[in-house]
């Protein structure tokens, strides 16, 4: 009997995790059509990837002209992720980080697709106060208010939400120390959790998954889902 394959639609293909994410569906088997979405080119070799479908929009915030793209797809993979530093300021962050998500969100649901599966982050809370100029606590705050406003609001069959700790982002040259603490799952490695989503996303094809909103938190949790 054939496994079951799957297509899945994503954003954050760009980025440290999502970048992962995209080159481990286009070489795996199950995964027959991946289509990503963002502003910026996808830095692969896009010859030959006959499965790969590119959208490149300038207004991640308005995706309504991508209605067609969501239609027909198994997952939503939600991999978009940034810092204050490097959006700018508070708001573009929260643009980024919330906005854009919940934007996504929205065109994924009215899209039919049953399984939603993003990355957080480990001890967020939509309630904690969190001023913007304080960023630990603005981040926490804002990325807890992306998971709650999703969950409550887009009911989709599955959500899945990924909550790792640190993570190590794979640098050419990482120090003894940052090899230490990926081995001690301190930091968990973007490839592996990269894997865990798509092995999650597998988990709910073949049916492993009990409908409603599943939290991994954790990069020992996560891990496990490998093994």
């Amino acid at each position: 009997m054939n496994s079951p394959t799957f297509k899945a639609i994503m954003i954050g293909a760009t980025g440290a995790t999502g970048s992962h994410l995209l080159l481990q569906l286009l070489s795996n088997d199950k995964c027959v059509k991946i289509t990503s979405i963002s502003r910026s080119s996808l830095k692969i070799e896009k010859k030959n990837n006959k499965k790969l479908n590119e959208i490149l929009i300038d207004n991640m915030n308005d995706l309504s002209r991508t209605e067609t793209a969501w239609k027909g797809n198994d997952v939503f993979f939600n991999c978009i992720g940034t810092t204050r530093i490097k959006a700018g300021s508070a708001n573009k962050f929260s643009n980024i980080e919330f906005g854009i998500s919940l934007e996504a969100a929205k065109m994924a649901f009215n899209a039919n697709i049953p399984h939603a599966c993003l990355i957080s982050a480990k001890g967020v809370n939509h309630k904690i106060w969190g001023p913007a100029f304080i960023h630990p606590l603005f981040y926490m705050k804002i990325m807890g208010k992306k998971e709650q406003t999703i969950v409550e609001n887009y009911k989709f069959k599955h959500t899945t939400i990924f909550q790792p700790g640190m993570l190590s982002r794979l640098q050419s040259k990482d120090s003894f120390i940052e090899k230490f603490m990926q081995r001690k799952n301190i930091k968990l490695r973007v490839d592996l959790l990269a894997g865990a989503m798509i092995k999650e996303a597998e988990g709910v094809i073949l049916k492993r998954s009990i409908d409603g909103t599943k939290y991994i938190t954790g990069n020992n949790q996560i891990s496990s889902i490998l093994k």
